[in-house]
């Protein structure tokens, strides 16, 4: 190179500023074109997207967001982790589903130095994904809709894309990350206050935010005095969610069998009933006139679903089964208590169930696709729900979904519970396994003749399920698209 050709030098600040400029001009460019299309009367699609980073799979409320978008005349584009399949939403032709990769998950029970030294990383590598997914892999949305939790880096990524492209923001307040947060590393932490500053930062502007209770709806309104409108959305369960009849029972337990589960994760048989070919364990069908009752020998069908998180204390359920299979009253039926779902304490808990000797009382594990898991509640007798809620302003979808199934509950008590759980009416707060062995042994003992307060419980519970998710939902949402 000759001594007369200039040589180009960019300092830090000169590239920041590239940047910054770069940073404006596509928010102008974004501006303007939008703003043509709206003055020429151009009849463009209305486009959402949609942003949990969980998986798809297990993420029922955003799931249910995105059909109804899909149902209202919304292109969907579904930002999220893969896992689970989606299947009520992966042949819908209105939704694309953009997979982003998985940071790598350490166990639960890793050291907290470890957990806070890969923290960093993993928010990182999240940053990353997302820029790359929300500014090129997508087209311009109208509204973003993200899910909270988590928090970091979710929030501050969002903010900043909707104020480059343009958009309206909304956020669905499942729960306040900080909170559970301050499960692992204790309420008091550092980090946790500063996870907490940072959550009030980034989610305090939006165009509208969405709350599962009233009692968030107020915490954001007058403690965190966020901006833009907010609504409580409650999770309603959707229509196929629904008690099944008899007949419809017995199908479904030929199916999946549970007489097997139980023989592979229970030591002794002595606990099934006798079996035959046009029999389950909960019902059999007479060969006469192919009519289906139920056994008089059967057990009571106890379902209590879960993310096996450190927000659900199962051990309550161990220690009150255990309590009921001491109960000497003969009119008290066998129970069997089936766990459904996926979670990090799942291994931890199987271990302790697996070390259980009960004469009359069995609890197996099981995971259930999309389609069968309301079929198996609306098989059930009755609902546990042990979730606590680490802020104590969020209400268990599970709940939901056994009262969709017409099913009555048993859930253990915290702070905003009872919007939900009505005490007596259509369902029992408990908050020891003292409380809900109790609770069991008085529901079951000389069961079915003493079931006038199960079935109470039940009509009761046929009162939620008049209102679902979609009317709930364009009742709710579809004023906030068009403000």
């Amino acid at each position: 190179m000759s001594d007369s050709e200039p040589i180009i030098k960019l300092s830090e600040s000169n590239i920041l500023a590239i940047f910054l400029v770069f940073i404006v001009l596509f928010r102008l460019i974004g501006i303007y074109f939008q703003n043509r299309s709206l003055s020429i009367g151009l009849n463009i699609s209305k486009n959402v997207t949609l942003i949990v980073l969980g998986d798809i799979g297990r993420s029922p409320r955003m799931r249910y967001h995105a059909l109804s978008f899909a149902q209202n005349g919304w292109t969907v584009d579904f930002i999220g982790y893969d896992g689970t399949t989606p299947s009520q939403i992966i042949d819908n032709p209105k939704i694309k589903i953009h997979y982003i990769s998985h940071p790598w998950r350490l166990p639960e029970n890793v050291p907290k130095m470890l957990f806070l030294l890969f923290a960093p990383i993993k928010v990182y590598s999240q940053i990353l994904l997302l820029y790359w997914t929300l500014l090129f892999r997508i087209n311009r949305p109208d509204f973003v809709l993200v899910q909270n939790p988590p928090a970091i880096p979710t929030l501050m990524i969002v903010q900043f894309v909707c104020w480059l492209r343009s958009t309206n923001l909304i956020i669905d307040w499942h729960n306040f990350g900080y909170t559970i947060l301050g499960l692992r590393l204790g309420h008091d932490s550092r980090i946790v206050k500063i996870a907490k500053w940072y959550e009030k930062l980034y989610g305090g502007r939006a165009h509208a935010h969405l709350t599962v209770s009233s009692a968030m709806h107020r915490e954001l309104m007058y403690k965190w005095d966020v901006k833009g409108k907010i609504v409580t959305l409650y999770d309603k369960p959707p229509a196929h969610f629904r008690r099944l009849t008899i007949d419809e029972i017995h199908e479904f337990l030929l199916r999946i069998n549970l007489e097997e589960i139980i023989l592979k994760q229970s030591i002794g048989s002595e606990f099934l009933p006798p079996s035959s070919t046009n029999s389950t364990l909960l019902t059999t069908k007479s060969l006469a006139d192919n009519t289906v009752k139920y056994r008089h020998d059967r057990p009571i069908l106890i379902i209590s679903s879960t993310s096996w998180t450190a927000d659900e204390d199962f051990s309550i359920l161990l220690k009150a089964a255990q309590r009921c299979d001491e109960v000497e009253d003969e009119t008290f039926p066998k129970l069997l208590f089936v766990i459904t779902g996926k979670g990090p304490l799942k291994e931890k808990y199987e271990k302790e169930i697996s070390k259980m000797s009960m004469r009359r009382v069995r609890i197996i594990t099981m995971w259930l696709s999309a389609e069968d898991y309301p079929l198996l509640l609306g098989s059930a007798d009755l609902g546990v729900c042990l979730h606590t809620s680490s802020s104590g302003m969020d209400l268990p979808m599970k709940v939901v979904d056994m009262f969709g199934c017409g099913l009555p509950v048993c859930a253990v008590g915290f702070d905003c519970l009872n919007e939900l759980v009505r005490h007596n009416k259509n369902g029992l707060i408990f908050n020891n396994e003292e409380q809900l062995a109790e609770q069991l042994i008085d529901l079951f003992t000389n069961y079915p003749a003493n079931a006038s307060k199960l079935e109470s419980m039940r009509e009761n519970v046929s009162e939620f399920q008049k209102d679902r998710w979609d009317t709930n939902w364009d009742r709710k949402i579809l004023p906030l698209l068009e403000s």
